[in-house]
């Protein structure tokens, strides 16, 4: 047993020489442009020609070699609503999703943010899911560049690793989707499993997944990038590959050599890294609070961002956003109309919550499928509150209406049972009320008399 505990101590020494060796040469490695070549793939190679028509090259440096898409975006380029410059004003206002994702706030500042996007052999966050394909976007001073890692074979890892992180450590905030939970913990693998160490220091993360659920998940059927896209970015992709076939069309690569096969593995990445500028921006515009980026957003959008302000302890920015709300002339929609009144109840502010009681009953009563909820908050409130019994009873009756018409276009559940008989309860408790007032009031007039 002896023989064998020191043979294994004996690998573990040469384990640990090889991986302080490794991370000393990436710490001491700069990139510099007399070490980096980069050639054009030969088109005479069997299926290599795809790789040329999309600008595909090689490039290499001290680790070996990967392939390298660069594609050169003009700021005024404009990917669904927006324009990749029109983040440069309002990036600061970033800093609030950023702060709820960090422990340690650091100030955001454009050409050092890095927006990411993978597509892996798996879906997991394993070591035996690898990133085939890495997107990357920055902005420059005249162009926000994407660029596209590939590897042909588990050997070209170690380079297209290398190649990032040298874009990393510029990088102060990793922009993403869903990058916290899936893409970042699947590169740090990567790099632990080719025998690299972080030093303790990554980027702050800018993950927009959980904001745009906070924001989107009870008006989109889904929060998948491409819904988020479609339906607040104003993007429109033709002829997509979706991300989940990446893995199956990066296999057939493998198998044939035919680069075609990439051709939308390519264009999905690139839309994605895209995209989550567009994303950015959308968000600045939300956080900045300025009334000509606002008007746009829809009531259900502009309650839901304030609500997560509010959850997240930015509590005065939150309120300004539910004021905002209150000052526009449309009606809410009946879902966010009677939280944000709910909200406004609890806080004691019952102006506030009535004006949007009385729009929610006025707007439910145009429904086809009518809801109560707006009629009893609003019986409640004139009953125990402003004392005003006939106001009270009229809510109540126009309640039961509602409940009727809505027993014959649609199936009579317990709640809606519950509410009848509450409202019958209560109509009959009001009426007792008001005879007794009006009993009372003939009785001192007949005393006045």
């Amino acid at each position: 047993m002896s023989g064998l505990k020191e043979r294994l101590e004996r690998l573990r020494a040469a384990a640990i020489a090889t991986e302080v060796a490794e991370v000393a040469a990436v710490e001491s490695y700069a990139l510099v442009e007399e070490d980096t070549s980069n050639k054009v793939i030969d088109s005479d190679d069997n299926g290599q020609l795809a790789f040329q028509r999309m600008g595909v090259e090689i490039h290499e440096n001290e680790w070996g070699s990967f392939l390298l898409r660069t594609i050169r975006y003009p700021l005024p380029h404009r990917h669904g609503r927006y324009a990749l410059e029109d983040l440069k004003p309002y990036v600061t206002y970033l800093d609030a999703v950023a702060a709820r994702q960090n422990t340690e706030a650091v100030p955001i500042d454009l050409q050092r943010m890095l927006f990411l996007d993978t597509e892996t052999t798996g879906l997991g966050v394993g070591t035996g899911n690898v990133p085939f394909m890495i997107g990357i976007g920055y902005y420059t001073d005249q162009a926000f560049i994407v660029e596209q890692t590939l590897i042909r074979h588990p050997g070209e890892e170690k380079a297209m690793l290398h190649y990032l992180l040298d874009h990393l450590k510029r990088t102060t905030h990793l922009v993403t989707y869903n990058g916290r939970t899936f893409d970042w913990p699947v590169i740090v693998n990567r790099y632990i499993m080719n025998g690299w160490r972080s030093n303790g220091v990554e980027p702050a993360q800018l993950d927009f997944l959980h904001p745009s659920r906070a924001l989107w998940r009870n008006t989109l059927t889904s929060c998948r990038l491409s819904m988020v896209e479609k339906a607040r970015l104003g993007v429109k992709r033709e002829d997509d590959v979706p991300g989940s076939l990446a893995p199956v069309l990066y296999i057939q690569y493998l198998n044939d050599g035919d680069a075609s096969h990439l051709r939308g593995v390519y264009a999905h990445n690139e839309q994605d890294v895209l995209s989550l500028a567009s994303l950015s921006v959308h968000f600045a515009y939300l956080l900045s609070e300025e009334e000509q980026k606002l008007e746009e957003v829809e009531g259900e959008e502009l309650y839901r961002t304030a609500c997560w302000l509010e959850k997240h302890g930015n509590g005065e920015q939150a309120e300004r956003l539910f004021n905002r709300l209150l000052e526009r002339d449309i009606l809410p929609q009946e879902q966010w109309g009677l939280a944000l009144a709910a909200r406004y109840k609890k806080l004691g502010k019952f102006n506030q919550a009535i004006g949007l009681w009385q729009q929610c009953a006025k707007l439910t009563e145009q429904a086809f499928v009518p809801k109560v909820d707006a009629h009893i908050e609003l019986a409640i409130y004139y009953e125990h509150r402003s004392k005003e019994l006939l106001t009270a009873l009229n809510y109540v009756d126009s309640a039961l209406s509602l409940l009727q018409r809505m027993a014959s276009v649609s199936r009579v559940s317990n709640r809606l049972t519950e509410q009848k008989a509450a409202l019958i309860h209560r109509a009959e408790r009001l009426k007792n009320k008001i005879s007794r007032q009006t009993s009372c009031n003939d009785d001192n007039v007949g005393e006045r008399d």
